[in-house]
């Protein structure tokens, strides 16, 4: 993850405590991909963000999916749209 001039200017320093194992295998990986420890850092957890608003959305959607079955208001404007759509 690259930052432009304008997230640049906007970066704030935060402080993480990480288990030694788990800052090792980041060591590890850095050499290994050449990268900083903070661009891991960064791609994570942006990736980790990213997953989680999936997740939401998805639970948003299921939400939607069980009013839209389950709401008899709704159901009566689906059957009445598809009378509608019939002539």
């Amino acid at each position: 993850m690259v930052l432009n001039v304008q997230e640049k200017s906007s970066v704030e320093k935060v402080t993480v405590v990480l288990p030694r194992l788990l800052k090792n295998e980041v060591l590890q990986l850095k050499e290994t991909l050449n990268v900083s420890m903070n661009t891991i850092y960064q791609t994570a957890i942006a990736e980790y963000v990213a997953k989680k608003k999936r997740e939401q959305l998805r639970e948003e959607a299921k939400m939607m999916l069980d009013e839209y079955s389950n709401n008899p208001e709704i159901q009566e404007l689906i059957e009445f749209e598809e009378d509608v759509n019939a002539y």
